[in-house]
């Protein structure tokens, strides 16, 4: 069994159900952990995927708010609707740790999606886990790649990813230089173990970078894992650790506030290295973003934008 387990879902900066539905079926991808972001807080796309498919997907949180107590009700309010856990970022960890402590007592787990090897957040990290018995940390995207002298220099770091219920997300294979992910990835393995590592798509924002599920999937190949250590990389961990938790049962997301109201605006970054086109199109898009106006009016970007705005169907959500 195939298990995603990191995916976002929401419009309009990611994608539809039915969207993530389709490409899960063309891959063979049974479940899915579906999550939203600061930048599309699109809470209700994923709760209804954790509605209409609970044994497919398991949702994932965001801790919005005006202040603390609105940060809290909105928590709560999300692992009653049955939500299972949620997503951070280093700087919640840092800035607001008791929202640690929430997830602890909801028995929901901690995506955390931070940098440098969370040697930011070890150390709260680890207290948490320390005071939670069944409190289960997430480290998404490879929990942050870096050089790996940092687990002989740093004993937080250390004793973190040696904690057993400390996880590794493999995800967001592309942008990291391969003289920094794949040694990265080596040493994860080597003290995370093949018993403790998730496969994870990261999708759509894979699509961004003109990746595809294939060659996420074919990245692992470099470590050359056994039969066995494949079926746990890419569903038997998950299915054991995650699938098998506690979650509430799934009821209606009832919100004190709407999450749009908290919407980080940010661009998407799509084609981070460049859009390679066809050689017909450079002049023609010239020419027309000349035409339109040129660089009095905007750059290229904001002609583009323009273009496809006009040419692109609107999408409903389904």
């Amino acid at each position: 069994m195939i298990i995603d387990s990191y995916l976002h879902l929401g419009m309009p900066r990611f994608q539809r159900l039915s969207d993530a539905v389709t490409i899960m079926d063309q891959y063979n991808i049974k479940r899915a952990i579906v999550c939203a972001f600061e930048t599309d807080p699109d809470l209700a796309t994923v709760h209804r995927a954790i509605v209409e498919a609970p044994e497919r997907f398991i949702g994932a949180g965001l801790p919005l708010g005006a202040d603390r107590a609105e940060v809290t009700a909105g928590i709560h309010a999300q692992f009653d609707a049955g939500f299972s856990g949620l997503r951070l970022s280093g700087e919640h960890v840092s800035d607001s740790p008791w929202i640690l402590d929430l997830i602890g007592e909801r028995g929901g787990f901690a995506l955390i999606c931070g940098s440098n090897g969370l040697a930011e957040n070890a150390a709260q990290l680890l207290e948490y886990l320390g005071s939670h018995e069944d409190g289960l940390v997430i480290g998404g995207h490879f929990a942050g790649p870096r050089e790996t002298a940092v687990f002989d220099t740093d004993p937080y770091v250390a004793s973190l990813f040696a904690h057993p219920r400390f996880v590794v997300n493999f995800s967001r294979h592309g942008p990291f230089p391969d003289d920094v992910i794949t040694p990265w990835g080596r040493e994860l393995i080597s003290r995370v173990g093949w018993d403790r590592i998730l496969w994870a798509s990261e999708a759509p924002v894979l699509h961004w970078r003109d990746e595809t599920i294939d060659t996420a999937m074919a990245w692992i190949d470099r470590f050359s894992p056994t039969p066995e250590q494949r079926e746990a990389f890419f569903g038997g961990n998950a299915e054991r650790i995650i699938w098998g938790r506690r979650r509430g049962k799934v009821a209606p997301l009832e919100l004190p506030f709407d999450p749009f109201d908290h919407l980080v605006v940010k661009p998407a970054p799509m084609w981070p290295t460049g859009l390679d086109l066809d050689d017909h199109l450079a002049g023609r898009i010239m020419a027309g973003w000349l035409d339109w106006g040129g660089p009095t009016k905007g750059i290229m970007r904001d002609y583009l934008e323009s273009v496809l705005d006009e040419s692109l169907p609107a999408v409903e959500p389904r």
